[in-house]
């Protein structure tokens, strides 16, 4: 086919006829209804928006942040830190080496291991993220003992978020 000018106008005005009927076919319309024309699709009440999904991610973030500072606390409580951070079902595990615990008093039994001589730690949070529920961060943990801070060692740390408790931590050296 040839195009010319009035080829171009025509289409052109075709077009715009096409796109206004189809503006006032879709205004009656439901906002929801599928343009396939089957049954509208009720939206998901219960679905986090974008904005509720940010504050969550937020919250978490924060929770993490609060748990790896409370393992600094003169002298840190490994049945406080489990009852206030951890789901009662949490699994710990920390590294990919070692076996996992599972619940509040296994988690308080393996804390109080590190816990026992006095010591407590720096958790010294260098970057975190979180998508959903999973909270990631990299990290430098050292030893205090008195004033004394010894072996730094990098870690990273995942932890999985359910209900404002760390259900799943496993740290990775």
């Amino acid at each position: 086919m040839l195009v010319t000018r009035r080829n171009l106008v025509a289409a052109g005005g075709l077009g715009a006829f096409a796109i206004a009927v189809a503006g006032t076919a879709g205004a009656a319309a439901p906002a929801d209804a599928p343009a396939s024309g089957a049954a509208p699709v009720a939206p998901n009440l219960n679905a986090p928006s974008a904005a509720s999904a940010g504050t969550i991610q937020k919250a978490n973030i924060q929770l993490v942040k609060d748990f790896c500072k409370a393992w600094g606390d003169d002298p840190p409580d490994a049945e406080d830190m489990t009852n206030k951070y951890l789901a009662d079902d949490c699994v710990v595990r920390f590294g990919d080496t070692i076996e996992p615990v599972t619940g509040h008093d296994a988690a308080i039994a393996l804390f109080q291991t590190f816990l026992s001589n006095g010591e407590r730690y720096d958790l010294k949070i260098l970057e975190t993220f979180s998508r959903g529920p999973v909270v990631v961060n990299s990290r430098i943990d050292s030893t205090i003992k008195g004033k004394r801070v010894t072996n730094p060692t990098r870690v990273v740390g995942v932890f999985l978020v359910r209900d404002g408790k760390i259900k799943e931590w496993s740290d990775y050296v």
